[in-house]
């Protein structure tokens, strides 16, 4: 008798199901949920490209009372006023009074020192700091800032710049400070070197 082989029942192989799909998918999710967030991030920043940022960092209780255009010029008159100054230039900008004052170029130290104290005294006098330059519990109010220096530095003027500056924020102390020399000379010569 003959064996026939090819009528013979074929095994059944037991293969594992494959997996390999499943796999790829899940990556591909992976690796998209990072690029769909920037996508989204970049898209949502471009829709405001073209509009300001609009906002008011004061509410209506701050800056009450308001510096007036007048004051400006009184204060500016009064530290025109003052001997040995050369120029004034007084803006109220971002709720912050800035007084720039050009000395005479062959000033020193004290006399610019002396100058920024009396224009303290004389901004003391139109505006009051403690009405003007002091926070209270309910209202933030305006800064103030007074530079005083004999020259700026160019090719005519290399050495023995003085800058004293004078500032006053709504929620601190008076602070006068000589811009032109180290608070720490040691760690300032380290750094120069």
């Amino acid at each position: 008798m003959a064996i026939n082989l090819k009528n013979r029942p074929k095994k059944e192989k037991k293969t594992a199901p494959k997996q390999g799909h499943k796999i790829v998918w899940f990556t591909l999710i992976v690796i998209l949920i990072p690029f769909l967030i920037i996508g989204y991030v970049i898209l949502t920043s471009l829709g405001g490209q073209n509009e300001p940022v609009v906002g008011n960092r004061f509410d209506s209780k701050d800056l009450n009372p308001a510096i007036t255009n007048d004051q400006i010029s009184q204060v500016q008159t009064a530290i025109a006023s003052i001997g040995g100054v050369e120029n004034v230039e007084v803006n109220l900008k971002s709720a912050t009074l800035r007084i720039s004052i050009d000395v005479s170029d062959d000033a020193n130290a004290d006399t610019c020192n002396a100058v920024a104290q009396e224009a303290y005294n004389q901004v003391n006098g139109i505006l009051p700091v403690d009405t003007y330059f002091t926070n209270t519990e309910e209202a933030k109010m305006y800064d103030l800032e007074i530079d005083a220096y004999n020259f700026l530095l160019d090719d005519t003027h290399t050495e023995g710049q003085v800058d004293i500056k004078v500032y006053k924020s709504g929620a601190g102390q008076v602070v006068t400070q000589n811009m032109t020399e180290a608070k720490d000379p040691e760690l300032a010569g380290q750094l120069v070197r």
